[in-house]
């Protein structure tokens, strides 16, 4: 099973707890001492930017975005990078879990169908 891009055993089947996960992520993205905020944007099917955010450090949704950077093997295009629709939701519904309101209404965001890349400063 993967989640957020992690490998997790058969033996734990589909249902891998979100506590697992959460400790994963956290442990596995390293030092982001170096970072502090995330830039967020929302673009059409034509690569057209419609909206633009940006995610401070300090909560989850930055931990799991930054880690997703830094780990992840997609292409960069400008600095950013895509964030594909089951890496989104994952990291969505754990941040919802970890951060509660505080990240709610970004998180939202993420469950609908639209189309965001991320860059990391």
């Amino acid at each position: 099973m993967f989640v957020c891009g992690y490998h997790f055993p058969a033996s734990m089947g589909n249902d891998v707890s979100m506590d697992v996960v959460i400790d994963r992520v956290k442990t596995e993205s390293g030092d982001l001492s170096g970072l502090s905020t995330i830039e967020v944007t929302g673009e059409t099917a034509k690569g057209e930017i419609i909206e633009t955010f940006t995610i401070v450090s300090g909560s989850f949704l930055f931990t799991a975005l930054a880690d997703y950077y830094n780990k992840s093997d997609v292409p960069e295009k400008d600095g950013f990078k895509m964030v594909y629709f089951t890496n989104k939701y994952q990291i969505s519904e754990l941040s919802k879990a970890v951060d509660g309101d505080s990240t709610k209404d970004f998180c939202r965001k993420f469950d609908d169908m639209n189309l965001y890349r991320i860059k990391v400063a």
